[in-house]
């Protein structure tokens, strides 16, 4: 047993299968991506899968050493005959984690690729792995090899910034499927730094796609793959294709923000125009006038420089201004006149003569002045 690894890794090596570890088939690089996938996607055994609808290829992961005699492929079309599978090949894997001392002892994947005569879509395939007799099938399913399609990543990536604001465009050229081109699903996987993924997906037949939403002046990690829509055609995802880098442009545009710049100057000095044209009504309402004497007493501190008495005398219609210029001068009665002669016999005593009474100020209100008497003599 412990001649037959090496033995394994030196038969692997000098067919060109690749070294201890390497699950490649002969001329095939492409085949452990391709395996992987399918490890992550399909949970039965033999696993299968077609690139072109004309081929099939099938494998399988067993403990034990790599030793192609260990095991027969076996297949058939509905009831034909089974037929077995040449030439089954096999390479030892690294040893997977358990059991004592970290390892579970050898693993070996084998494979082997059917002849195209089985590759007949819409048929059902059976197959079957048979270890040594007598002991019972190891692995038996039945598949539809238009429904285990593999294909390649998308081609010729590129990427765009032309569009919307937090938007790039990607275009691509779909793998090589002359029956497949216009029934592809594409899975876009977008990444930024320190973000979670974020996946888009396309409708089956385009070959472009605009993402948006994304943070501004970001680089972006984009990759893509694809698998038929599964309405004629049905199969796995493929790998992703490789990282392609784009930074996105800033989220407000440089003309967009100086126009928006502009404008907001234009208005302001058009608010400002508004504004001086009422500065007085503005001038009001932000410093009101504090009150003072000159709204209640006209003339005050403009005619008589605040002079209240000055202002009370003359200011208001002059009610105290006498005559004689003298406003403190009261009028003096008229002198007394004798008649002569004496009052007629039967006759009683002078009746007195009142003068007529000033007119009234109007304010302020002054003291009417003593009534004047005339005197006659008896």
């Amino acid at each position: 047993m412990a001649l037959l690894l090496p033995l394994g890794a030196l038969l692997a090596h000098a067919w060109g299968w690749g070294g201890e570890g390497s699950a490649t088939p002969p001329g095939d690089t492409d085949f452990e991506m391709e395996a992987r996938e399918l490890l992550a996607q399909e949970p039965q055994d033999p696993k299968c899968f077609s690139r072109l609808l004309h081929d099939l290829s099938c494998f399988w992961d067993s403990d034990g050493p790599a030793r192609p005699e260990a095991f027969r492929l076996e297949y058939r079309l509905e009831q034909e005959p089974w037929q077995s599978c040449t030439p089954l090949r096999a390479v030892p894997l690294p040893p997977g984690p358990g059991g004592a001392g970290g390892s579970r002892g050898p693993r070996s994947r084998f494979w082997c690729s059917l002849p195209p005569a089985t590759a007949v879509v819409f048929v059902p395939l059976e197959l079957r792995v048979l270890p040594p007799p007598p002991a019972p099938p190891l692995h038996h399913r039945t598949l539809h090899i238009d429904q285990v399609v593999l294909l390649g990543p998308p081609q010729n990536v590129s990427v765009s910034t032309g569009g919307g604001r937090g938007q790039v465009c990607v275009r691509w050229t779909p793998p090589p499927s002359p029956h497949l081109s216009s029934s592809l699903s594409v899975q876009l996987l977008l990444q930024a730094p320190g973000a979670a993924p974020r996946t888009v997906g396309v409708a089956a037949g385009q070959r472009e796609q605009r993402v948006g939403g994304l943070r501004g002046r970001t680089p972006y990690s984009i990759r893509l793959r694809t698998r038929p829509d599964g309405l004629s055609y049905g199969g796995y995802w493929s790998p992703w294709s490789p990282p392609v880098t784009v930074v996105t442009p800033p989220d407000v545009d440089a003309v967009t923000l100086g126009l928006s710049c502009l404008l907001a100057l234009l208005l302001l000095a058009l608010g400002l125009l508004g504004l001086l044209g009422h500065r007085r009504l503005l001038q009001e309402k932000l410093w009101p006038p504090v009150p003072g004497p000159e709204r209640e007493f006209e003339g005050l501190f403009s005619a008589y420089g605040g002079n209240f008495q000055l202002w009370l005398c003359q200011g208001v219609g002059t009610p105290w201004a006498p005559p004689g210029g003298d406003p403190e001068a009261e009028e003096l009665p008229s002198p007394v006149e004798e008649l002569g002669g004496g009052c007629p016999p039967g006759k009683g005593p002078p009746q007195q003569e009142e003068e007529e009474e000033p007119p009234l100020p109007l304010t302020p209100p002054s003291p009417p002045p003593p009534p004047q008497f005339r005197v006659f003599a008896v």
